[in-house]
């Protein structure tokens, strides 16, 4: 089977590979080179900027044939020329940017179109008629399975935790509204270790992903608060995984695919219940192990890669 892709994020992407390749034996590809943007095939940015600042990033072989975030996987990249030479299985578009211009290429190519939604709110275009792969709280009014988007359970294994430091892997944190609850927790707790990574983050953003799992099972509380939410988001099931309860708002994932994760004084600190005051005495009387003991059997409850995986294939191929 020969799998054409669109690369945007790297643990969406790694997702991919370990579905289609790793677990199915695929053939995926992902493009590169002007002429798909030319053509209207891949128009990530599109809608938002008008210009194709996204494609050169993206759609440049430098950037995206080895991925510095995971740097063990070589990708097959293809150009426009040589993918219209050559007969595909199926194409998945995951922005709504490249919906139109992946079915139509799809449809041209006898392939089967396929959407993966990994973002909150990310709309799904059921009037293309797609196979939905969907790791988002959007609800399922077609063809389509819902599930987790997979990631090494090497890279985020569980360990008891063993320090205090809290953790946050959150993009451009500073720039968050809930910035502003992390900053008084640092402010009144001066004598505990904060670490604040991600793009911007003053600790820096760690690459690559396997570090990131390391960097978690050093710390003791994964610090997680994003009022959009995710739509599956790797970083808070990451942390359920290596096993460190989470500090934030847990209402921010109502209705969401990690609202289950939160429980406050279980698996979590939930500061839609607690003052940031409160903070200090919690998190000296709380059992941060047990409570990542907990955690990481709430996402076993949750996620079976492979169970989904299977769903998946018998969806893909079965229709």
């Amino acid at each position: 089977m020969r799998v054409l892709l669109d690369a945007h994020h790297a643990d969406l992407l790694e997702s991919m590979h370990l579905l289609f390749t790793d677990r199915f034996g695929w053939d995926c590809y992902i493009p590169v080179g002007p002429e798909w943007w030319d053509a209207e095939v891949w128009q990530f940015g599109k809608w938002t900027w008008g210009d194709d600042r996204l494609a050169r990033q993206f759609l440049n072989r430098d950037s995206v044939e080895r991925d510095s975030a995971h740097p063990d996987r070589l990708h097959n990249v293809i150009t426009f020329d040589e993918a219209q030479n050559l007969d595909w299985d199926y194409v998945v578009a995951s922005v709504p940017d490249n919906y139109p211009g992946y079915h139509a290429f799809a449809r041209e190519h006898g392939a089967k179109f396929v959407i993966q939604a990994g973002n909150t709110n990310q709309h799904i275009a059921w009037e293309l008629d797609p196979l939905v792969l969907n790791s988002s709280e959007m609800p399922i009014q077609g063809r389509g399975v819902t599930y987790h988007q997979e990631f090494s359970l090497e890279d985020f294994h569980y360990s008891d935790a063993a320090s205090q430091i809290v953790g946050s892997f959150v993009n451009c944190m500073d720039r968050m509204p809930c910035w502003q609850w992390l900053a008084e927790a640092q402010k009144l707790m001066p004598e505990r270790t904060f670490r604040i990574h991600g793009i911007d983050g003053p600790d820096g953003n760690v690459k690559p992903t396997r570090d990131v799992g390391t960097l978690m099972r050093s710390y003791g509380w994964g610090w997680h608060d994003k009022v959009t939410g995710d739509g599956m988001g790797h970083v808070i099931h990451n942390w359920a995984a290596v096993g460190r309860p989470l500090v934030g708002h847990a209402g921010h994932y109502f209705n969401q695919m990690a609202g289950p994760l939160w429980e406050d004084g279980v698996t979590c600190i939930d500061l839609d219940r607690h003052a940031v005051g409160e903070l200090p005495g919690l998190m000296d009387s709380l059992d941060n192990v047990a409570m990542g003991r907990a955690i990481r059997d709430r996402f076993d409850e949750l996620v079976d890669f492979e169970a989904e995986a299977e769903q998946i294939h018998a969806l893909l191929v079965e229709e």
